[in-house]
């Protein structure tokens, strides 16, 4: 069934990712609820989704990492995704991680991290939506949906901290790492691994940029729509599991 909706998805989630700064949503005043739904969307994904994706490369680990290495190989992972997390809290502090507002200016240190750290994940996004198990359409059709939510947050933030880079370089780098990883899933056996590792990295990036940028302050929260969609979310994720996977 992926096989023939995957392309949708991934055309639709594109659309979301090159098109944000265009929403008259995003054009007016306000914290729109929807970022609200999106924050509660990307934080249930962290802790359903990313965690359990580490445990999951972490003991993938225990047939590839020699014996006689320094860590203990369920260490492996957790340092790799620290590592992530530090470089990311940096990007964030405003003395490393400096913007430039001339669209002809090279790239910052901090802006080459971030489109190569969310260059990667976008592209891990897309190797799973090319290779989701379930043959259920609904399920897929979810899945998208809750994957969209996650990226109208995550590349909203992204726009408003690096407004002229993103427009001009950041969202097509985005969208195209996206359908690059859809494609490199005809190739799981090769590049599975690949993912797997690029992974560890990744995470701590995400659970910072969530914690950091995806939750609104308390001025701007709809406390209501942040609760419904973690509770629609967490909801669809054990149903996937439980069900849809099985």
């Amino acid at each position: 069934m992926s096989i023939y909706i995957s392309p949708l998805a991934v055309l639709a989630l594109s659309v979301i990712i090159v098109t944000i700064p265009y929403w008259p949503v995003f054009q007016r005043k306000g914290h729109p609820p929807i970022l609200s739904v999106s924050a509660g969307v990307g934080i249930t994904y962290v802790f359903l989704a990313v965690l359990p994706k580490m445990a999951i490369v972490q003991a993938s680990l225990g047939g590839t990492v020699d014996d006689g290495s320094i860590l203990p190989v369920e260490r492996h992972v957790y340092l790799g995704a620290l590592a992530g997390f530090v470089i990311f809290l940096f990007i964030a502090n405003k003395g490393f991680s400096k913007r430039s507002k001339d669209p002809g200016s090279k790239l910052t240190i901090g802006e080459i991290v971030v489109l190569t750290v969310f260059s990667l994940y976008f592209a891990q996004i897309g190797f799973l939506l090319g290779e989701w198990p379930s043959g259920s359409l609904l399920g897929y059709f979810a899945l998208t949906c809750a994957i969209g939510m996650h990226f109208i947050g995550i590349n909203y933030h992204l726009w408003k901290r690096y407004p002229c880079r993103y427009a001009r370089l950041f969202r097509w780098f985005f969208s195209c790492s996206l359908i690059i990883g859809w494609l490199a899933a005809g190739f799981a056996e090769q590049v599975g691994e690949l993912v797997k590792l690029s992974s560890m990295f990744v995470a701590g990036g995400i659970i910072i940029t969530a914690i950091r940028e995806e939750i609104p302050s308390q001025s701007e929260t709809n406390i209501f729509y942040f609760l419904s969609s973690v509770a629609v979310t967490t909801a669809f994720v054990l149903f996937a599991e439980i069900v849809l996977l099985r």
